[in-house]
């Protein structure tokens, strides 16, 4: 846990570059077991950042017009404490790491209404120039970053895993699986391609899809996600089913896939979950 939690924070702008707002949750944002969904958190983590960089210039509607740029996450690692539910007011605090590279860092942290932490978020993005569909390094000059050189990184991102082809070839003890799925409209968002929080979701889908009834009886929860976003899934892909692969380990509480067409990986997500009942 780090130090950079502050009482009576008003949303918006902080002193220390942070930038925080608050969201209630509704029945929407939570899924059967009345838990946060870790799409709805990552589109609110978004949304919070996409905040930060409006107010300093920066965000999707000036790159967009004025720039043809956009940005896109490469990798994202969530871990969660707590899972809040229907009715609870949490606090997404985020802020940009200060080096400003080809692939820069966002982190963010969750906050419950006692103040405690929940969870928290380390995420790595990069520039993506919309017509040549390549990635740009950041200009100085368009992307003004707040002075956060006071605060410190929530926890350090595990390292990603090696896929051999297009898969991760689950061990003996794993349960392997195959399935298919086809993006549809509502997954795709207005940069052309499949939002990232679609992609937690999908994760979330496939595990809840491969784990026994006796297994989603002990309503596991998801404690860290990992998802390294590989090729991008554009809008054009809609209806064209993607092979999802991998396997599980229910008595560990781990899970591995990988989402590709046969020849290309879009995506590979691991999550490591806990039984609570």
């Amino acid at each position: 846990m780090t130090d950079n939690i502050k009482k009576e924070i008003i949303d918006g702008q902080q002193p220390d570059g942070r930038y925080c707002r608050r969201f209630t949750l509704g029945a929407t944002e939570v899924d059967l077991n009345n838990r946060l969904r870790l799409q709805a958190l990552l589109g609110m983590f978004q949304e919070t950042a996409g905040d930060q960089c409006e107010q300093f210039g920066s965000g999707w509607s000036t790159l967009w017009t004025q720039h043809g740029l956009c940005y896109v996450v490469v990798r994202m690692e969530v871990r969660m404490e707590r899972y809040p539910g229907t009715g609870e007011q949490i606090r997404i605090d985020t802020w940009p790491d200060p080096k400003l590279r080809l692939i820069f860092t966002r982190y963010g942290e969750i906050y419950g209404e006692r103040g405690e932490r929940l969870g928290a978020i380390v995420s790595q993005w990069a520039l993506l120039d919309v017509n040549a569909r390549t990635f740009v390094r950041p200009d100085p000059s368009i992307i003004v970053l707040p002075d956060t050189s006071t605060l410190t990184a929530p926890f350090e991102m595990k390292g990603g895993h090696h896929i051999a082809g297009n898969t991760i070839a689950p061990d003996a003890a794993a349960r392997s699986f195959t399935i298919e799925r086809a993006p549809v409209y509502s997954d795709f968002d207005y940069n052309g391609h499949m939002n990232n929080a679609r992609y937690a979701e999908w994760t979330a889908d496939t595990l809840w899809q491969v784990l026994t009834a006796e297994e989603r009886s002990r309503k596991p929860a998801v404690r860290r996600l990992m998802i390294q976003f590989r090729t991008e899934i554009p809008a054009e892909a809609a209806g064209r089913e993607i092979a999802l692969e991998g396997g599980v380990w229910p008595a560990e509480g781990r899970f591995t896939l990988v989402g590709s067409n046969g020849k290309t990986v879009y995506f590979d997500s691991e999550a490591e979950f806990e039984n609570l009942f």
